[in-house]
């Protein structure tokens, strides 16, 4: 079975924050990397999804890198993406990253080679590497002016800046962490445990047609505060007939997919062998940190240690949206985060 996304789009939503309207999508376009060795072992042949946006400069100063969010594909990005959002592609060249395990790069739901869950464990590091070497190697690009990542996509930028601190100037992380708390893991190894419990979850081999209910459920209790849940609940309308609560009307997203990314999440930790002074002087790039108070997906308080320890820009929102904090308050997002790239 395929997984949808939500009725808000998920995560994508998170990032519908960024302004009203609709860019055109850029043509979506493929790499092999080659072989990959990751975390779980090697990957014979890796497939990496990319759009670029906007037009290049001469000396390459104006690339900004932008990483995928759990679940989410370069197609979700273009309320993010185009003139005069968030990344405004009239001034930046916008090279925007399949993560890998989403369904476009190479991943459990389209390998021929290690399908399913034969597919090996993969981490945020490991997406760095393949994303360094497509950039390197096949896109000719060695600086970026900036990294810009949402949830998932912020811990692939943080990621990046201490893995190659010499490749960004500036870096954006918002509602995301370089180190998950105990509370973030037991909602992220909650939702593992909803997909491996799930009737017809076979290890990785379930039928198509096969719904995961429950990990909708949990997945959307952990994006808002139980308020804003709550009435959400009562405006929403009744979910079309034979579709789960909160079904997405975009395009699927395959569950064991979704699976192997949560893994990438429960192992991503920045601080394990060092402590926050450590890991900010590891980081060269000017970082702007963007938090929501009362997130129940992301604790917000590493980030917020790590911006106090940098001296980093630091945007604290507070509102009842939990994870989908920067949706609600699109406008100040927005505008901070163009005024820092400039």
């Amino acid at each position: 079975m395929k997984l949808r996304h939500y009725a808000d789009r998920t995560l994508c939503a998170l990032l519908v924050m960024i302004s009203v309207g609709l860019c055109q999508a850029a043509e979506q376009q493929r790499v092999n990397i080659g072989s990959l060795n990751m975390t779980g072992g090697k990957l014979t042949q890796c497939t990496l999804g990319y759009r670029t946006y906007g037009k290049l400069a001469a000396d390459q100063g104006n690339v900004v890198l932008v990483p995928t969010w759990l679940a989410g594909r370069t197609a979700d990005q273009l309320d993010m993406i185009g003139p005069g959002k968030l990344v405004d592609t009239d001034r930046w060249y916008v090279v925007a990253i399949d993560a890998i395990g989403n369904g476009v790069s190479c991943s459990p739901s389209n390998s021929a080679s290690a399908p399913r869950l034969n597919f090996p464990t993969f981490g945020i590091r490991d997406m760095v590497k393949a994303q360094h070497r497509l950039l390197a190697m096949y896109l000719g690009i060695d600086h970026a002016h900036a990294i810009v990542g949402i949830s998932m996509g912020g811990m692939q930028a943080l990621q990046w800046a201490v893995m190659y601190p010499d490749f960004a100037s500036k870096v954006v992380t918002i509602v995301s962490t370089p180190q998950p708390t105990e509370h973030d893991l037991q909602a992220w190894n909650a939702e593992l445990a909803a997909i491996e419990h799930a009737a017809g979850w076979n290890d990785g081999n379930y039928a198509p047609g096969t719904v995961f209910r429950q990990l909708t459920a949990l997945h959307n209790a952990y994006l808002w505060t139980p308020e804003r849940a709550a009435v959400k609940a009562v405006a929403s309308r009744p979910a079309p007939a034979g579709k789960p609560p909160d079904a997405a009307v975009s395009q699927p997203f395959s569950t064991v997919d979704w699976y192997r990314q949560l893994q990438a999440m429960t192992s991503f930790d920045l601080l394990h062998h060092d402590d926050m002074a450590g890991l900010a002087g590891k980081i060269k790039a000017q970082l702007l940190i963007i938090t929501s108070e009362q997130d129940r997906m992301v604790d917000p308080a590493p980030s917020k240690a790590l911006a106090a320890q940098k001296g980093a820009r630091l945007l604290v929102l507070n509102n009842d949206c939990g994870h989908m904090a920067p949706a609600c308050e699109a406008d100040k997002v927005n505008e901070t985060v163009k005024a820092f790239l400039r």
